[in-house]
């Protein structure tokens, strides 16, 4: 296992970061994006994270209010499920991958966003999987997933993992993970969830 470090961020210049923030956060009851943890929005943390590693990041969602220079936005064009964010992202990029994550993470890390961007090669998807199962928001994917999910939208079945079946997978273990992956991969989906972290963090 490496372990989580400082190590100098590299610009992947053929990945594009995305950001899904479209969700309407019904269980939250407000919007996640806007969360604060240690005084900083949930995106900020992210789009800090992806632009150190990426020569361009977008967010997927009819989100002006979070857009900037070289941050733009774009609406789903079929709104309502994280297929149709990563679906949006993926159209909307201009390399040959994406590395999506959902805009509800606190602790997104560079080094294992890496160790799994590292593997793309030869594949079209790659994501981890852990003992809670797989992680699809939290995955690298290539332009060959188009036409697979817009096939899969049009069809009205908003299931990420039934694209899987139809593309090269790389799974990334548990044993292949950086340490404290656990930290990296926690999201914030109830006013719970935010309270408890906040405590922790205090």
């Amino acid at each position: 296992m490496t372990k989580f470090s400082q190590i100098p961020q590299t610009v992947f210049d053929d990945v594009t970061g995305v950001i899904l923030a479209g969700g309407q956060s019904r269980r939250m009851g407000r919007d996640k994006a806007t969360l604060e943890i240690d005084g900083t929005s949930l995106f900020e943390t992210i789009a800090g994270v992806f632009t150190g590693l990426f020569a361009r990041t977008l967010i997927a969602g009819d989100r002006p209010d979070l857009s900037r220079p070289g941050i733009p936005a774009f609406a789903d064009e079929f709104p309502g499920s994280a297929l149709g964010g990563l679906y949006t992202g993926l159209k909307h990029a201009r390399t040959p991958y994406v590395f999506v994550t959902a805009c509800d993470m606190p602790f997104v890390d560079a080094a294992l966003i890496r160790s799994l961007i590292e593997k793309r090669h030869e594949y079209d998807v790659v994501l981890p999987r852990t003992p809670s199962g797989l992680e699809p928001l939290f995955a690298c994917y290539g332009k060959n997933c188009l036409e697979i999910m817009r096939r899969q939208l049009e069809s009205g079945n908003f299931r990420i993992l039934d694209i899987y079946p139809q593309l090269r997978v790389r799974i990334v273990t548990e044993q292949e993970l950086p340490e404290n992956w656990q930290q990296a991969l926690t999201n914030i989906n109830t006013p719970q969830d935010y309270l408890r972290l906040r405590k922790e963090k205090s």
